[in-house]
């Protein structure tokens, strides 16, 4: 009898989950947050954008125009819930954001910092840890919440899906988190900006001080983004184009198979980093008047890739200790792990020891596959 009521119990409990919201709201009582955009209007003053699926529009035509699938609201506030009190005064139904896709951040937003802001999405039971978050560059983040998507009800799941297509590993909210709150880095956010055509377009990566109420302290191109995630291990793959001194041509590989190994040494507060960064790829377009089947040319494509991408990321590292000063690889947290005793008098005056360190970088880069043919066709 007792295991009968345990299982009656179980079954009940299941009807009850998979019927209705997480808030035990029917689905038709709540408003779905697909995504949510943090900006400061003209006045300074803290604006909320929401984007709320509407799933009867999906497919549905209306006389000679298409329903729109989804609805853009915003609302100004003192903090994340006084603004979302406010949109839910103009809504019938309850916002639910434990479907939330992407977190936007505009620019201005950025500049001013969001420390105050990030509490409410991890205090707040609704909130989805999983979440994609980006900086929208020169623009507002609601700005984004109005293109229509290509492929996708949403844009914000086109967002959700884009740095997989662009070879990074995903990158949620949680981690995002993870860097704000942790040793010895700082936190790295994707960026976007808005083409002429109001199309969204990927620009790199955005750099918050945590020091500093997380705000904007810099962007990093979408070459040095992938270097920079590179030494991260947040990237699987990348088209690398380059070209081979004394010859004529392009050529272009597809990168794979990523790694990285960095060794630390300490002694007092002198740091030195030793960076090793390896690969292999595919070479999928050959404008040269090399031949990768001969190993002398192969050699020479692999030497330009290593060389290029050497002195891209010793540049790199000279910016960011020269003019940003500020430890986005994480080269502090690898200290902390490898030298935890050291760390603890090191930790507190990082930001002033990082731009001193001493950094080498070495890169070994291979084609392991050639394509479908050797030498280029109309060379």
């Amino acid at each position: 009898m007792i295991k009968a009521a345990k299982i009656g119990f179980v079954m009940l409990f299941t009807v009850l989950i998979a019927t209705g919201c997480w808030n035990l709201e029917e689905p038709d009582q709540c408003a779905f947050v697909m995504g949510t955009g943090m900006d400061l209007n003209k006045d300074g003053k803290y604006m909320l954008s929401t984007l709320i699926a509407i799933p009867a529009g999906i497919g549905v035509e209306e006389g000679n125009t298409t329903q729109k699938s989804f609805r853009v609201l915003t609302s100004t506030g003192k903090n994340n819930t006084d603004a979302a009190q406010k949109l839910q005064a103009q809504l019938s139904r309850s916002l639910f954001i434990g479907h939330r896709e992407i977190v936007l951040i505009g620019e201005k937003m950025a500049e001013h910092g969001i420390a105050d802001l990030v509490d409410e999405f991890f205090r707040n039971p609704q909130s989805e840890a999983r979440s994609k978050i980006f900086v929208v560059k020169g623009t507002q983040a609601k700005d984004v919440f109005e293109i229509n998507s290509m492929f996708d009800p949403y844009i914000t799941s086109t967002l959700y899906d884009e740095q997989a297509t662009l070879g990074l590993r995903n990158f949620y909210f949680a981690a995002f988190m993870y860097d704000a709150l942790g040793q010895g880095t700082q936190p790295l956010l994707p960026a976007l900006t808005m083409n002429r055509r109001k199309h969204y377009v990927y620009s790199g990566f955005a750099i918050l001080d945590k020091d500093n109420d997380l705000k904007l302290a810099a962007y990093l191109n979408p070459e040095e983004s992938f270097y920079t995630n590179w030494m991260k291990r947040r990237v699987n793959n990348y088209f690398m184009t380059s070209s081979v001194s004394g010859f004529e041509g392009t050529f272009s590989v597809k990168l794979r198979a990523l790694n990285r190994r960095i060794q630390t040494s300490v002694q007092g507060n002198r740091v030195k980093v030793d960076i090793l960064l390896s690969g292999a790829g595919v070479l999928v377009e050959n404008n040269t008047n090399l031949d990768p089947s001969t190993e002398s040319h192969l050699l020479l494509i692999q030497k330009s890739m290593n060389e290029s991408s050497q002195k891209t990321i010793e540049q790199l590292v000279d910016k960011a200790q020269k003019q940003i000063k500020l430890d986005f690889f994480g080269f502090g947290e690898i200290v902390h792990h490898q030298h935890p005793a050291q760390w603890k008098s090191l930790r507190t005056n990082w930001n002033v020891i990082f731009p001193q360190i001493e950094v080498s970088v070495r890169v070994n880069l291979k084609c392991k596959d050639l394509g479908e043919t050797n030498a280029t066709i109309y060379r």
